[in-house]
């Protein structure tokens, strides 16, 4: 791709298509480091805690858990460029084709809303990451088992306290589908928890939540390699309401069978 624009004379397009490949290069260059850093720790944990599959992660090493705020917030910005290059296009050749009769160019409107769309999904990520950065949350025990309960907290060092908080777990499991076409996988809910919260305000101010999920008896635990058959995991969900507006947090947590 260097060669082939270093070759061509100067022009003004060669920035969008720059922006467009490049981020696709380096999202997938991402993704392929990303999994071979993940796949080397959990060699190495493998070996050290052989009887502790929830320690084969790097985001279940302590109590916190990490959110996936900012992996949604990078997914939602990359798509929003790159729908946001082809809309560019799209507007160009409107403008350029229109005026002669071409009315197939209309369809650069597509890309345009696409990009409209995700620049929405991108914004209100930004501002779950921002309003994140204040909320830890902490399991009381890791993992969690089924028949019993998930118990964690919820810690919020934000001035700003949610006016309510919903939570429930979902199980996910990712299903293989062979068709004519091909092999295509979906991915379903086939499990939900109710929950309890216990809200209140420490003498520092903070916001905290305790929050209690029951798992029942004979509940599948996490898939705790990525290529198991079926994979599957379990998600927290926090909607926290703040100033009107809902905030959805989502932790990915360790679910385990009692030995």
């Amino acid at each position: 791709m260097c060669f082939a624009i270093a070759q061509q004379p100067f022009n003004w397009w060669v920035f969008p298509f720059i922006t467009l490949f490049g981020i696709i290069f380096a999202g997938v260059l991402s993704f392929c480091l990303s999994g071979y850093r993940e796949e080397k720790f959990r060699v190495k944990a493998m070996g050290t805690h052989p009887d502790q599959p929830w320690m084969w992660d790097a985001r279940w090493q302590t109590d916190i858990i990490p959110s996936r705020s900012k992996t949604s917030l990078w997914g939602t910005l990359a798509f929003f460029v790159i729908l946001a290059m082809f809309g560019l296009m799209g507007v160009a050749q409107i403008i350029d084709k229109l005026p002669s009769g071409n009315f197939w160019t209309l369809l650069g409107v597509i890309p345009v809303v696409a990009a409209i769309y995700f620049g929405r999904q991108t914004h209100r990520a930004w501002k779950t990451l921002r309003f994140e950065r204040g909320i830890s949350l902490i399991l009381d025990s890791r993992p969690a088992w089924t028949g019993s309960a998930l118990s964690a907290r919820l810690v919020c060092t934000d001035r700003r306290h949610a006016d309510h908080v919903q939570v429930h777990l979902e199980h996910i499991t990712v299903i293989r589908e062979e068709e004519t076409d091909g092999v295509n996988f979906k991915t379903v809910v086939d499990r939900k928890c109710a929950y309890q919260a216990d809200v209140r305000v420490d003498d520092t101010g903070h916001f905290i939540a305790n929050l209690r999920v029951d798992i029942p008896s004979g509940s599948p635990e996490t898939a705790w390699i990525e290529d198991a058959e079926p994979n599957r995991w379990w998600d927290l969900i926090v909607t926290l309401g703040v100033a009107g507006e809902d905030i959805h947090l989502r932790y990915e947590v360790p679910v385990a069978t009692p030995p």
